[in-house]
């Protein structure tokens, strides 16, 4: 296909996944649920669940396969800008003893339980779900992965639409969730170095390399960007230059990550807690670019994923059964573990409790990405991909209506 073909193919999908996105983010609005919702749903609409399903030859000239790279990078490039995002955005002034403490022990049971779970499930069905051939420990790692895992930034966006990212249970439900994806992004790291490289030195390399490179981040990086910090106080603004140094050293981040086997977003949210909180430096940054990451460029990977996902094929291979479990274990085993461990751990009311936990359970984002990462490296097919969709889906769906009805909230 020709540059300028690509170019204009490129440009009208471009334009349908926004006006899509905007559609169904303000359609799902109607109903109490946040936009980014809708976002989400949206990309399924446009795969072939259902627009590819009812109009095949349209959606295969809107979306041609010669433009699915192009699509790819955007959507990674999207990605680790909002992580960026996400992490800058992150208040530690919020996060008092207290707090840790109960985010630490929340932390600890939304992660084992819904791991364990999901670790017996992947052993359980494994004829049926591992048509990929991968070894037993892979997969268990990666499915228990995909039930630990929390939209730490889904999350944020819902509690900012909902102005209770600052109430008790809004820091608390955050700081919990970057605890565990953080965590959970371990065993993913471990997971595809595993199962692409079976080899011990190379799951050393990336341990190693990450932690070197954090700490370049936070002691050699961060001091320097305080200079600048301090300058954009004075002059309350932002240059270019300055801007240019801060999107060269995402950009590098997240391929530096990447390479390392810990994905691109990983490196945006890192950089993005590493970035200096002196006045408002952060805002000036985040002002440039957050709008056009958030109408634009997330959005296609909401599109990307939905691309991928066919739903209609779980009936061709006879997983509509296997499916049902893993979504209700995956509901069930976050939600529960969450809200019991607060109300008799952390002496949280009953109604406290539950709220927390229909926030947590929200896989959103991330679970999109780590069914993205096992198709991208060939751990999982479309079927078992198709199916942590839904989990990603349904239990970011169920957020708000839990924790309204938890509180005896109207919307």
């Amino acid at each position: 296909m020709p540059n300028l073909e690509i170019f204009i193919k490129v440009t009208c999908a471009l334009l349908i996944i926004i006006g899509f996105a905007q559609l169904f983010g303000r359609l799902i609005k109607l109903i109490g649920q946040p936009a980014v919702v809708g976002e989400m749903i949206s990309g399924v609409i446009l795969g072939p669940t259902v627009a590819g399903y009812f109009f095949p030859e349209a959606m295969s000239e809107v979306f041609p396969k010669d433009i699915m790279p192009v699509l790819f990078v955007l959507s990674n490039l999207g990605l680790s800008i909002y992580m960026f995002l996400v992490g800058a955005e992150v208040d530690v002034k919020l996060f008092n003893k207290r707090t840790i403490g109960d985010a630490t022990v929340l932390s600890v049971a939304a992660i084992i339980v819904p791991f364990v779970l999901g670790a017996l499930i992947a052993y359980g069905f494994s004829d049926q779900i591992n048509s990929m051939h991968i070894d037993s420990a892979s997969l268990i790692l990666f499915l228990g992965t995909a039930f630990a895992i929390t939209a730490f930034p889904m999350l944020a966006r819902i509690l900012q639409e909902r102005n209770i990212v600052n109430t008790r249970i809004g820091v608390l439900s955050l700081l919990s969730a970057s605890i565990q994806d953080v965590i959970s992004w371990i065993f993913l790291a471990l997971v595809t170095v595993m199962a692409t490289t079976h080899n011990f030195a190379s799951i050393i390399t990336m341990v190693v390399g990450a932690t070197i490179y954090i700490l370049l981040l936070f002691f050699v990086v961060k001091p320097l960007l305080k200079k600048t910090a301090k300058k954009v106080n004075t002059e309350k603004d932002l240059s270019q230059g300055a801007f240019a140094v801060v999107m060269f050293l995402l950009i590098l981040s997240a391929l530096v990550t990447d390479k390392l086997g810990l994905y691109s977003v990983f490196g945006g949210f890192i950089f993005g807690l590493a970035m200096p909180r002196d006045g408002k430096y952060i805002h000036y940054v985040s002002a440039k670019i957050k709008d056009i990451t958030v109408v634009v460029l997330l959005p296609v990977f909401f599109a990307f994923s939905g691309l991928n996902t066919n739903l209609l094929r779980l009936g061709e291979l006879n997983l509509w059964g296997i499916a049902a479990i893993i979504v209700a274990c995956a509901f069930i085993s976050k939600y529960l573990s969450c809200m019991l461990t607060m109300r008799w751990v952390s002496n949280f009311s009953w109604r406290e409790s539950s709220a927390i936990g229909g926030l947590i359970n929200a896989r959103g984002l991330m679970e999109l990405i780590i069914a993205n990462i096992g198709l991208f490296y060939g751990l999982i097919d479309v079927g078992l991909y198709s199916i942590l969709v839904m989990v990603a889906i349904t239990t970011t769906l169920a957020a708000m209506p839990i924790y309204n009805l938890s509180l005896g909230r109207n919307n």
